[in-house]
């Protein structure tokens, strides 16, 4: 056989090739979803490397379409201490829960205080946080009114240790300052929370 018909043919099995089964997502979860985010942030990636503006519009995501993107996506990315990771839109307000390996952040527990309470508790437990979020400027703001692990309240200033701890990486060894104002992703000016969604808003002038 001639080249050219063999790579026809090799092209033609490829393309009859079936894609990989995807596992089934947990309720309240959709591939759909994760893809559409996905694509948005590819989208968004290509034009700042183009450098042109992020976005030639405000983008609006669903905490469906992000919880899912995170789960789905993003999961084999995320620090092992942390899973189940759900968050809920409010306006300027958000609420989300996961699950954290509190023996692999006990280091950074408190020995006095409510806090000192977790020192009886050992292995993955449920974690709950509430508060006001303000991105604007290009900048993002957390305040935190509620924190709960293992069902125990803890002061702002311990979650934001054990968080420090749970999000180290080689990239960012001193792991993410909760209570510290930080970037907005995908270069984005300004994110405002509403029921259910973010609306997500760039600058119309040209990346660098």
């Amino acid at each position: 056989m001639s080249p050219a018909p063999l790579v026809l043919l090799l092209v033609a099995q490829s393309a009859a090739a079936p894609e990989p089964v995807r596992p089934k997502p947990p309720t309240g979860l959709s591939w759909e979803d994760a893809d559409h985010v996905a694509e948005t942030v590819a989208r968004i990636e290509r034009r700042v490397k183009a450098g042109k503006p992020a976005s030639a519009r405000p983008i609006t995501l669903s905490d469906k379409q992000l919880n899912s993107y995170v789960a789905l996506t993003l999961g084999p990315e995320l620090p092992p201490v942390i899973s189940g990771v759900s968050i809920r839109f409010e306006p300027d307000r958000f609420a989300a829960n996961g699950m954290l390996d509190l023996d692999a952040v006990r280091s950074k527990l408190p020995t006095s205080g409510p806090g000192s309470l977790l020192a009886f508790v050992s292995g993955t437990v449920p974690v709950a946080l509430k508060g006001r979020f303000q991105g604007a400027d290009g900048l993002g703001r957390v305040e935190v009114e509620e924190a709960l692990v293992a069902g125990f309240s803890l002061p702002p200033a311990v979650l934001s240790q054990i968080v420090a701890q749970a999000t180290r990486t080689t990239k960012q060894p001193q792991g993410f300052d909760l209570l510290a104002p930080f970037p907005l992703p995908w270069t984005a000016r300004s994110i405002k929370l509403e029921p259910g969604r973010a609306l997500i808003g760039f600058s119309q002038k040209p990346s660098r």
